[in-house]
């Protein structure tokens, strides 16, 4: 199905395509997932507090969607419509791969389908701290943002933003757990790393190869930007470090990400406020290894925190270690 979110004049200002995810026969309610960016913009502001969306439906009617829930962090919205329609929630699949074949859905003005095919690529790049995103080969078809990602067995594996520099991608996974914690506590809690990061595993293989020569690292990830005031920055962590989470089993950012936000159960129950994390330090332009207690802390806010100037270069020369 396909949104549009109107002003109070009636302007255009955003078309999505949505998926439904949830559906209450009984009360014929439907839950159906698609891009924040069809309710709110990159900071999470709202376009309009008084904003009407309009959801085009498989049969080509239209009804009005009432907004549950948007988290811009993850890029996610969840709306409700209500009628008597005849909707499916579609299989999931158990888990997203690099190089993984996949097709991107969409809908059309006139709610055609469109499908673009490609793979999950097999690159990092580093966009604002969503270090969730998996980018994809394919164009995302013209308004099919928010649309269900499907792989080759029809299973629904994630949606498919359109963003800078490329279209990416998220995970089943992490959508079904900010689902869930929605559901009970109608807020999500998202750890808060303040670092950009790079997997060692999706470095090029000549970069990987020098990291195993010269400082004996073969997993891991790369700090590549480090937010003032971060706890990251208070630990003394800086851009060209290379971190090594000890107690966690995971080598991408998606299970990074994954782990981590399983995490916020305990901060929505009140059980902690922070999570420690021991961490391995390389710190590849001095030469020395540390382990630190690394505090994890989280937040429920569905805008995006104020991402304050990202942290230069501290000592002349560290930029050398940059990869």
């Amino acid at each position: 199905m396909a949104f549009d979110d109107f002003a109070d004049g009636g302007g255009l200002i955003s078309r999505c395509t949505g998926v439904v995810i949830g559906w209450d026969g009984a009360n014929k309610r439907a839950k159906i997932l698609t891009a924040a960016s069809v309710v709110c913009d990159f900071h999470g502001e709202l376009h309009n507090p008084a904003l009407k969306l309009s959801v085009s439906m498989p049969n080509k009617t239209t009804t009005e969607g009432r907004l549950l829930f948007y988290n811009v962090h993850y890029g996610i919205a969840l709306l409700e419509v209500m009628g008597d329609y005849k909707l499916e929630v579609p299989s999931f699949g158990s888990g997203t791969n690099y190089g993984q074949v996949i097709f991107a859905l969409g809908r059309g003005e006139n709610m055609s389908l469109m499908v673009s095919h490609g793979t999950i690529s097999w690159t990092d790049y580093p966009v604002l701290l969503r270090n969730h995103n998996m980018f994809l080969s394919c164009d995302i078809p013209e308004g099919g943002s928010g649309g269900p990602v499907v792989d080759h067995g029809g299973n629904m594996i994630g949606i498919a933003f359109v963003e800078n520099p490329g279209p990416v991608f998220i995970s089943i996974k992490t959508i079904m757990t900010c689902m869930e914690m929605w559901d009970q506590f109608s807020r999500v809690a998202r750890p808060l790393l303040g670092m950009q990061l790079k997997s060692v595993e999706l470095l090029d293989v000549s970069i990987q190869e020098e990291l195993c020569r010269d400082y004996n690292i073969t997993s891991g990830f790369i700090v590549s930007q480090v937010l003032v005031d971060s706890t990251a920055e208070k630990l003394g962590i800086r851009r060209g470090d290379v971190i090594d989470f000890q107690d966690i089993d995971c080598s991408t950012l998606s299970q990074l990400e994954d782990h981590l936000l399983s995490l916020g159960w305990g901060y929505l129950k009140g059980m902690h406020l922070t999570v420690d994390l021991k961490v391995e330090v390389h710190n590849l332009f001095d030469s020395y290894r540390e382990s630190i207690t690394f505090p994890v802390q989280f937040t429920d806010a569905s805008k995006q925190e104020t991402i304050k100037t990202v942290i230069p270069t501290a000592t002349p020369g560290r930029d050398q270690v940059d990869w």
